[in-house]
């Protein structure tokens, strides 16, 4: 035995310089992210925030938009990652606070590592200028006389556009039919042609239609009014208790070593503290929003601690897998 622990010593003292050595080098090549979502949506705030983050690094950062199955896909993908550094996952907080309470998924949230938030953006609920509706209310009103008549477009099963369509329909008393996309771009693809009547999900995706009056927006979902649609009022100012402001962070497989994390970390502060990003992000109606890891970390803890509650209701046990 005491050869044993003599022998390993030895060998991890061999290694030793090796490990610092790499640590001190990161990155030395370039660095993958994947975005677990369909182009042309939330992979936006990434490339934005890529533009400041690399020079910091010294390495590209190569953005890989991969979807599917309400963002398992992707964010599978990088759990299953070395945890080096060189594959990273940008993502928005449900893909790990409420997906792994409804599916079978190979990945949980402490598989990751958070390195920083980067935006927090109120929902908005948006529906086509050619519905029978032009108010949350008359939407209301409308669904309650037609039940499942109203289709509700979201970007995936299990996704913050969907779950927060759930949370709004048990609020208000109604019941939408669920159509799921696989990005932005494809649900507003169905508003637009009519195979979806109605959509909550970032501005940055539907307000130039908003702004061209082909989408109306019926309602937002945060605390108190967004920026970017003051004339609608918050799903709270019209009597449903529904609060969210999405949020999208960097996260690295677990194993990563600290130093590298740190790195990674602060080329994201730096970026998106910048005032440059904060005007394009806002240009592109985001709003930044930045959290270090440990307060990345409460952040998806409060919203797994929300939807591990909301999903054990008997009204969303259908939602679930057994």
């Amino acid at each position: 035995m005491r050869y044993f622990f003599a022998t390993a010593l030895s060998a991890f003292s061999l290694l030793l310089p090796f490990a610092t050595a790499t640590a001190q080098t990161y990155p030395d090549r370039p660095i993958k992210v994947i975005v677990p979502y369909g182009s042309g949506g939330v992979d936006v705030q990434m490339r934005l925030a890529q533009t400041f983050m690399e020079p910091l690094l010294g390495q590209r950062l190569v953005i890989e938009n991969r979807p599917g199955a309400g963002a398992i896909m992707g964010t599978s993908a990088v759990r299953h990652a070395a945890p080096d550094g060189y594959t990273l996952l940008f993502t928005g907080t449900s893909a790990l606070s409420v997906i792994p309470h409804m599916k079978r998924v190979t990945y949980k949230m402490d598989d990751f590592v958070p390195i920083g938030n980067l935006t927090g953006t109120a929902l908005a609920f948006v529906s086509r200028s050619s519905a029978p509706y032009k108010t949350l209310a008359e939407l209301i009103s409308y669904a309650k006389q037609n039940p499942g008549k109203v289709n509700m477009g979201s970007t995936g099963v299990g996704t913050t556009t969907h779950m927060v369509g759930e949370a709004l329909q048990l609020a208000a008393g109604i019941k939408l039919t669920h159509i799921p996309y696989t990005g932005n771009a494809q649900v507003i693809s169905g508003l637009l042609s009519g195979s979806v009547d109605v959509f909550i999900g970032i501005p940055g995706s539907f307000m130039p239609q908003v702004n061209a009056g082909t989408l109306r927006a019926l309602a937002t979902t945060g605390n108190v009014r967004s920026e970017f649609l003051p004339d609608a009022p918050t799903l709270k100012e019209a009597g449903l208790n529904v609060v969210e402001e999405t949020k999208f962070g960097l996260l690295a497989p677990k194993g990563l070593n600290a130093s590298a994390v740190n790195k990674l970390a602060n080329a994201l502060k730096v970026a998106v503290q910048g005032k440059e990003f904060g005007d394009k992000m806002r240009a592109s109606y985001v709003t930044p929003h930045y959290l270090d890891s440990a307060g990345f970390v409460d952040a998806l803890r409060q919203e797994d601690d929300y939807w591990s509650a909301m999903l054990k209701r008997p009204e969303f046990q259908a939602l679930v897998e057994n």
